[in-house]
């Protein structure tokens, strides 16, 4: 190995001297390898073991500037200073005996210091700071340019059309994604987008929109295809569904205890020469004087503070002579409570909304300098829910709701008015979890008094001459809100099944309930008995029951079905029409079928003698 290398620095010496002269008209490279040739003994085609530098003046004039050793285990050390590309190539192929092919496109200089690194590495590095690759094909190594390696790529894989079709995404959410997946040739295509909201019209019905589910075409080769369709199949997943329960509780507490006390005196005149009036001993009303006292000094008062009391309570009330007297007192204590409890399934990132409640529409007019518009508005109260979820991947929901319980109406300018109670916030909940949203307490109390000035401030007395009103109110408002990411939607789907039997059970019981002798609870009850003895092999009794509960109810399709399987046909009717069947039976036609409509029996369409008229009209032509 020691004699080879001088041998190869005494070449590299002649051919950078050849290169100066110019007395030979091959290049450096190549007449160095044919000296080395013609004094190792090789053959022209044998692979050159190295090759001389290039470029005297500013690369090595000899491979003693290029040290390359390749250890037993067949790792490489190189260390080069701008030296050609080719050369360092012809050097890694002798001492790694590789076969390495270059393209005449190949070309640059390398200036890399390399320790202990596979060949694989070591040409990866070479080529990489060239703008070249390489590839493996046998015994073989042909080096390209990336040009020309994207080249050969390209034809050996041409471009692949594939349709994706999507599932929960969209063509247009899932398109920004796909887009820096796809090469140079690559080009995409989406469906149309579907119409959405389903807000009721009654001028169309979809017309020509796509009814299929939305697709995506993609055009390009194939490892760009596959890394498409990974992208696809993660990105179009099922999404998550959330059930939002909310809960408002409005409590409202009134008390009121009012006393006021009705005083009428007259003078100079009985109450009985006014004509006066009562209604039960609970208030006096003073009628004309008689024209007879109207010469005579008369004089009156009263006073009416119990108007300032509500109807209801304690009334009493004393009529003398010249005085009448009435008090009436009267405590109010009101209660109410009120709990909303809406519940919502919606998906991720959707709105959802529950109304239960009613719709008053009001009449608003806009009026301007030449026409008046009158439009109509709608005023909702009752129980409203809104909302839309976010759904992390924590367990974690964000939650924009808006809860609502309120009542309200018209007043009788058809004007709307509402009182409510409702939250609008966007928050952080827990999956299965409860959270308080909003809460409210409020307490009013009011104390109202009416007295005659003077004579109402006299101790004891003074009680006479007025009345009082005092009222507490107490309201509390809390919002509630439950959040639960549905996980299973069998689980789910079961437990909404087992909603749907007790709903139907309570319609049972509603119908139960009804009188027994009412023809509806009738036909239920034969209706029953003709199952039991059909159950029991009775057949008899039980066409007897279902004959008695059709009479109560002839449209009791259940007892029409038990009539017909005790009896082993169907009852049928004809109808009278020209053409209720006729799409039917031109179906049957060409399809080659010749039943009745429905599977019902029908008349004979054969006369009995049908075959005797037929057998004598053989026998006629053939005499």
């Amino acid at each position: 190995m020691d004699s080879r290398r001088q041998w190869m620095t005494i070449l590299g010496g002649l051919a950078a001297l050849l290169a100066t002269t110019g007395t030979q008209a091959q290049a450096p490279d190549e007449r160095a390898a044919a000296l080395m040739q013609d004094m190792l003994g090789q053959p022209a085609d044998a692979p050159a073991e190295a090759a001389p530098a290039e470029n005297a003046g500013t690369a090595p004039t000899s491979l003693s500037e290029a040290q390359l050793a390749v250890s037993d285990a067949g790792t490489v050390t190189l260390n080069v200073v701008d030296l050609p590309l080719a050369t360092v190539l012809r050097v890694l192929s002798l001492e790694t005996n590789r076969n390495i092919v270059t393209t005449p496109a190949v070309s640059g200089t390398v200036t890399a210091s390399l320790h202990n690194v596979t060949f694989e590495e070591a040409l990866d590095a070479i080529l990489l700071s060239n703008n070249a690759g390489y590839r493996s094909e046998g015994k073989f190594i042909y080096v390209y340019t990336q040009q020309e390696l994207g080249e050969l790529i390209a034809a050996e894989n041409p471009p692949q059309s594939q349709v994706f079709r999507l599932s929960y995404i969209s063509a247009a959410d899932i398109q920004p994604s796909i887009t820096p997946l796809l090469s140079p040739v690559g080009s995409m295509s989406i469906s149309t987008a579907p119409e959405v909201g389903i807000a009721a019209e009654t001028d169309r019905a979809g017309g020509n929109s796509l009814v299929q589910e939305e697709y995506v075409v993609v055009r390009d080769r194939p490892d760009n295809l596959a890394a498409v369709a990974r992208l696809i199949s993660e990105l179009d997943v099922r999404p998550q569904q959330v059930l939002i329960e909310a809960t408002i509780l409005s409590a409202q507490l009134e008390d009121e205890n009012a006393l006021g006390v009705d005083f009428a005196m007259v003078g100079g005149v009985d109450l009985q020469m006014l004509g006066s009036t009562s209604r039960g001993v609970q208030d006096v009303a003073l009628g004309d004087l008689p024209q007879g006292r109207l010469e005579q000094f008369n004089a009156s008062g009263i006073t009416g503070f119990t108007s300032n009391v509500p109807d209801g309570g304690l009334r009493v009330g004393i009529i003398k002579d010249h005085v009448a007297m009435f008090i009436q007192a009267l405590e109010q204590i009101t209660d109410t409570v009120v709990i909303a409890n809406p519940k919502v399934l919606a998906l991720n990132k959707q709105k959802g909304q529950v109304l239960v409640g009613r719709r008053d529409g009001y009449i608003t007019t806009t009026v301007t300098e030449t026409q008046a518009i009158q439009t109509v508005e709608y005023l909702e109260t009752g129980t409203n829910l809104v909302f839309r979820p976010f759904i992390g991947a924590d367990g974690y929901v964000r939650m924009e709701v808006h809860p609502q319980d309120s009542i309200g109406g018209l007043t009788a300018a058809n004007l709307p008015f509402e009182q409510t109670a409702e939250v609008t916030t966007n928050v952080m909940v827990q999956d299965g979890q409860t959270i308080l949203i909003g809460g409210l307490f409020r307490e009013n109390d009011a104390d109202t008094r009416s007295q005659v000035p003077l004579l109402g401030d006299i101790p004891y007395v003074g009680t006479l001459f007025k009345s009082r009103n005092d009222r507490a109110q107490r309201q509390e408002v809390i919002v509630l809100l439950t959040v639960h990411i549905v996980k299973d939607l069998d689980a789910y789907a079961q437990q909404s099944w087992e909603q749907l039997e007790g709903i139907e059970r309570v319609r049972v019981g509603a119908r139960q309930g009804l009188m027994w002798h009412g023809r509806e609870r009738l036909a239920q009850s034969l209706y029953h008995n003709a199952v039991e003895c059909y159950g029991a092999g009775e057949y008899g009794k039980a066409s007897w029951y279902a004959r008695l509960a059709l009479h109560n109810n002839p449209r009791f399709v259940p007892a029409i079905k038990l009539q017909e399987d005790l009896r082993g046909q169907r009852e049928w009717d004809d109808d009278g029409t020209v053409t209720r069947g006729f799409i039917y039976e031109a179906i049957m036609r060409a399809e080659g079928f010749n039943e009745p409509l429905f599977s019902r029996p029908a008349p004979p369409f054969v006369r009995p003698d049908a075959g005797d008229e037929a057998s004598d009209k053989e026998d006629g032509d053939a005499s």
